[in-house]
């Protein structure tokens, strides 16, 4: 794949004129101008070192931090920047590329531009073919806020797959992770109770890894199946569960009443708010928003409404209009829970409704509602202007397979950086490349094409469906292309199995396994007329859906013949 078609997220502004910087060694020689970490674990020792040397470098790296206009204007002009500059904010970077010298420049107002900036250049140096070519870059994002929210029902993510997801998210320029998984017994059902010691050095991890990846660890909690909202002792355990973690130094938090009853559940509380459950929750998120800012200044919090998908105004979301503290943005899931659009007109519609921003929680690629499916498409029907309506951020839900995930997630990332250049699909072919690489891109591409349909699109196998298509109007002709197809599906096993992404591999592996062992059964009958136990074959392949059920249908119609 061409190296500017793999960026990712897409920059804004690119000029490139075809020179390149060329380097022999095996391993690329940096020499550098900075220290921090979190910027050199970017470029992995296996491709990299670093030097001190001048004489012994291939390329030298200079960045440069200031929040002054005097020093952008400055460095623009010193380096003959010719790309006009936007608006540029604290995560917005220049790149220039000098081939002379082989030197390349970064400026950005802050550490999270400079980090942001060496990504992109890690990807633009070709390691296979020795070159970095000569750019000149202007980058920004579309969105303040872009991330992944563990929101999701079912067993929760492994500190391990947490800690990956957070990684993966600075390589794609998300700066936030949203810690709420459903089925955290502390995050839920007990509330009130404190993390036990060893989770919470775990939680501990999280938020050093995130801040070295400068992503915002944003730390939720779900008190409303059981809250006693009149309680005054019951919202001191909150504020006592929230402080623990405003000490560890996170600045972000929310508040989520989701999937709850639309009902107070004490006489008290109907008694102190009048039988209106919105007062009560808006009550309950003002003194804790009170709370926390008398304690850190700089902290923000998020409400998570109860009436988070519905289109219509009500009670409810006039109740938040009139009280909740217009600081706090409230959380959307768009037009309904599993949003196949979302629009600039009715996010601003919502918005109008509730008073306050938005934060657009993205119900896609999430499957908890659809145990046995795999959501293996790009991003669709978000409007490419939507980051100047009042969502003001967008937090992605991703599936219980953290690593296949990412497949979607990486181009929800590339939406949410460059909306106005975002193409869905282009996104998802480089998606595609940039998890497995070149060897494995037109296997796992011939994988994914069958795993496209979700609760936000309705098609998947357009490839299997028109050859079947083909095969039934003419089977004497048509039977050869559809086998070779079956027989390319039937080998995807044997051959993804060696993927270098081995966490990958076992996310997909059942639905792998499922397909290449029907994609065979459905070709051994193309080809032969001897008797297969047809029905025993698929039963024992289990219950996960692959191609919507189409070869099963192939299948069931052969043996009905």
């Amino acid at each position: 794949m061409d190296l500017f078609l793999r960026l990712n997220p897409k920059p804004k502004k690119l000029f490139y004129e075809g020179a390149n910087i060329h380097f022999e060694s095996s391993k690329l020689s940096i020499l550098k101008n900075f220290e921090e970490e979190s910027f050199i674990k970017i470029f992995p020792s296996e491709d990299f070192v670093f030097v001190i040397d001048p004489v012994y470098s291939d390329l030298k790296i200079e960045s440069f931090i200031s929040p002054s206009e005097k020093d952008l204007n400055e460095f623009i002009k010193s380096n003959d920047i010719e790309l006009s500059i936007d608006i540029m904010d604290l995560e917005s970077y220049l790149i220039k590329v000098e081939k002379e010298n082989r030197t390349v420049k970064i400026f950005s107002k802050s550490k999270k531009g400079i980090f942001y900036g060496l990504q992109t250049l890690k990807q633009l140096i070709d390691l296979e073919n020795k070159i970095l070519p000569v750019v000149e870059i202007f980058d920004s994002p579309s969105f303040k806020m872009r991330g992944v929210i563990e929101g999701f029902y079912g067993e929760p993510w492994s500190h391990e797959n947490r800690l990956d997801m957070i990684n993966f998210c600075g390589r794609n320029k998300m700066n936030t992770y949203w810690y709420a998984p459903k089925d955290d017994p502390y995050h839920r059902e007990k509330w009130r109770e404190d993390y036990p010691e060893e989770e919470m050095e775990k939680i501990d991890e999280l938020i050093k890894v995130s801040k070295d990846n400068f992503v915002d660890f944003v730390f939720c909690v779900s008190p409303g199946l059981s809250m006693k909202f009149s309680d005054q002792k019951e919202f001191d355990l909150l504020c006592k569960k929230y402080y623990e973690i405003l000490s560890k130094g996170v600045k972000k938090f929310a508040i989520l009443f989701d999937d709850i009853p639309e009902k107070l559940n004490y006489e008290e509380d109907e008694k102190k708010f009048e039988g209106n459950y919105g007062l009560a929750q808006t009550y309950i998120a003002n003194k804790l928003f009170e709370f926390l800012k008398g304690k850190d200044s700089e902290v923000n919090l998020y409400f998570c409404p109860t009436e988070y998908w519905q289109e219509e105004d009500s009670m409810y979301r006039r109740t938040m209009k009139e009280h909740l503290n217009p600081e706090i943005p409230v959380i959307w899931t768009g037009n309904g829970v599993w949003s196949k659009r979302v629009s600039r007109k009715n996010a601003d519609k919502i918005s109008n409704q509730f008073g306050h921003d938005l934060i657009l929680w993205d119900n896609y690629p999430v499957n908890d509602a659809d145990q046995g499916e795999l959501f293996l498409a790009p991003l669709m029907n978000r409007e490419n202007d939507l980051c100047i309506s009042r969502v003001k951020g967008v937090i992605s839900n991703p599936m219980n397979q953290p690593y296949a995930s990412m497949l979607a997630e990486q181009t929800i990332a590339d939406y949410l950086w460059n909306s106005q250049g975002y193409d869905p699909w282009r996104s998802w072919n480089k998606s595609i490349f940039n998890l497995v690489g070149s060897d494995f891109f037109e296997d796992m591409k011939l994988f994914s094409e069958n795993f496209l349909k979700s609760r936000i699109f309705e098609e998947t196998s357009f490839k299997l469906k028109s050859l079947i298509k083909e095969f039934r109007k003419d089977p004497l002709n048509k039977g050869k292309e559809l086998k070779e197809y079956l027989e390319r599906l039937g080998n995807l096993d044997r051959k993804l199995k060696y993927m270098k992404d081995k966490k990958l591999y076992e996310d997909i592996q059942p639905w792998l396994k499922k397909l290449s062992q029907l994609a065979e059964i459905a070709s051994k009958l193309l080809s032969s007329n001897e008797k297969v136990e047809i029905k025993i074959e698929v039963d024992r392949l289990g219950s996960y859906v692959v191609c919507d059920g189409i070869l099963e249908r192939f299948i069931e119609d052969f043996e009905g013949k």
